[in-house]
């Protein structure tokens, strides 16, 4: 049956039918999965777009040193004006791949079908899929006890991690303003070579980028699992 889950997904999404209140509902999720996305993605695309922004103005007011061309004030800025601007283009060209799902989500659903796997029998995905094929084929707007009950389940973890990652990665962005600030105030005042606790600091400064992204890929995510879990019990239990 589970391969009858992906051949009637197919089979559905190809009739063009819109009278399937079962193939509605998980249309509407996935639109929605993708409307959160561009929801929390713009807002990281505003906030790359600002850093950049105050990155090339703070650039070109710092003050320039007489004994060389950059200074590591100037460079700082430079570099995090030059990586916000791209990774605010690669967000624009996400958000807008997003945009085209959210047009038209029965081409977009129906190239994420293929995730359907096929698992062995009597396990608990294969329960599942024979959930949703069930559902599918009834025609009915109740949705099956089971599938409630793994989006519940997946709710129930989803959630709390979403809060968890905002929470996080705010402060990491804090922490990491804090570590540049810090080493932009020791820069001025530097006479002679690094010591080993601005080394640390700029370790700490540099792989703190990273870090956020990844958090920020997770926050983007795990909201979206949280606000539309439908589509996403579908293809991944």
């Amino acid at each position: 049956m589970t391969g009858g889950l992906h051949d009637l997904l197919d089979e559905l999404l190809l009739s063009g039918s819109d009278t399937n209140p079962a193939l509605n509902a998980l249309l509407r999720d996935y639109t929605r999965y993708h409307v959160v996305f561009i929801a929390v993605g713009g807002l990281f695309l505003l906030a790359f777009v600002v850093l950049s922004v105050s990155s090339w103005r703070r650039w070109r007011r710092a003050p320039r040193p007489t004994n060389r061309r950059w200074s590591f004030e100037r460079v700082t800025y430079a570099c995090f004006g030059a990586s916000s601007v791209l990774l605010a283009l690669m967000m624009a060209v996400i958000v807008a791949a997003n945009i085209s799902n959210v047009v038209d989500p029965r081409h977009g659903f129906s190239g994420a079908v293929d995730m359907v796997g096929t698992p062995r029998t009597a396990t608990r995905t294969a329960e599942l899929h024979q959930a949703f094929t069930t559902w599918l084929q009834s025609g009915h707007t109740d949705m099956p006890s089971l599938i409630d009950t793994r989006i519940d389940e997946r709710l129930a973890w989803q959630r709390p991690k979403a809060i968890i990652c905002g929470v996080l990665l705010l402060a990491l962005v804090l922490l990491s303003a804090r570590i540049w600030r810090t080493l932009i105030r020791r820069s001025r005042a530097r006479q002679s070579g690094w010591e080993r606790k601005d080394v640390a600091l700029l370790l700490a400064g540099v792989a703190a980028g990273p870090v956020c992204l990844l958090v920020m890929v997770m926050v983007i995510g795990n909201t979206q699992g949280s606000l539309a879990p439908m589509s996403l019990t579908l293809f991944f239990g």
